[in-house]
């Protein structure tokens, strides 16, 4: 059996937040834990243990194991979700494994590791106070990369003549679209600003976020989240520590309350290979989201 090992960038933001919060004794939660395999992938994938006690504000050691097997050498990589929705706002994960691809031989076994802890806040949040809120699940998919469809990095250009590097040969490519009124976040990302905010309070790193959210499949428009749906609720998340897809943090940072923005986001700075099985959205698949700033705390 192997032992998942990676180096992890703990940032000095991450080390006075772990070294100075304190754990909130009153609230007591249950983390629970699942895993499933794509159909295609041929591997055991499951938690070591199906749930933990613990209260926001306390670090948490967890594991997963995969076994591979078939007769051949398999390169998996995972996607995960946290449930309740609004909980995911809270959870932060100082290392674990998803969308890091895993190679196993025949037979072989993984052990794989998540550190996380629930922030102190999540006892504070009055829509998780007023449904009492005392489970939160976190689940890992894993998918095999073989079975992933080759797409461009950008498939969404077609006004503007852009230049980015393709991140498997190394070569610059020529893809057209960026709209003109849009504005270029980075290769990977745009923003049109359909509304001007007030430009007072901006989104920055660490500060809690509470907006409006669309999500579409950016070829189709096909819609798979949208926060105004009857029995939902504004999106809450902390902004700049990896809790959404690296995308998103590119294109939120420095939106301004009041703000209502459509941004554009290669699928390699979403989901990637693997997709999102939960939001049905396959694999290299570019995305699109009309996002309105609420608050920013």
């Amino acid at each position: 059996k192997q032992w998942y090992q990676r180096r992890v960038a703990i940032t000095a933001g991450d080390t006075e937040k772990l070294t100075t919060m304190k754990p909130v004794e009153w609230r007591k939660l249950m983390v629970h834990f699942s895993g499933t395999v794509s159909p295609e992938l041929p591997w055991e994938f499951t938690p070591v243990q199906e749930s933990v006690y613990l209260v926001p504000g306390e670090t948490c050691l967890a594991f997963f194991t995969a076994r591979n097997n078939s007769s051949q050498p398999i390169t998996g990589i995972s996607t995960y979700n946290v449930t309740p929705f609004i909980a995911g706002a809270y959870f932060n994960k100082i290392q674990c494994f998803c969308f890091d691809e895993q190679t196993l031989n025949p037979g072989e076994e993984l052990d794989m590791p998540v550190f996380f802890y629930i922030d102190p806040e999540f006892a504070l949040d009055a829509d998780l106070v007023k449904e009492n809120c005392k489970d939160v699940s976190l689940h890992y998919t894993f998918f095999d990369t073989e079975h992933a469809v080759e797409a461009p990095l950008l498939s969404f250009i077609d006004k503007n003549i852009v230049k980015i590097k393709d991140e498997k040969s190394g070569n610059e490519k020529i893809f057209k679209e960026v709209p003109e009124d849009a504005v270029k976040v980075n290769d990977y990302v745009y923003k049109e600003v359909l509304r001007r905010g007030y430009e007072k309070e901006f989104v920055y790193r660490g500060a809690t976020v509470v907006m409006h959210v669309k999500g579409m499949i950016k070829d189709t428009g096909r819609v798979f989240w949208n926060s105004r749906d009857a029995g939902q609720r504004p999106f809450k998340y902390k902004a700049g520590v990896a809790q959404m897809i690296e995308g998103w943090d590119d294109a939120c940072e420095g939106m301004s309350i009041g703000e209502l923005s459509r941004i554009s986001i290669a699928s390699s700075k979403a989901y990637g290979k693997a997709g999102n099985r939960s939001w049905n959205i396959g694999p290299d698949t570019d995305l699109q989201f009309e996002v309105e700033v609420l608050a920013v705390v």
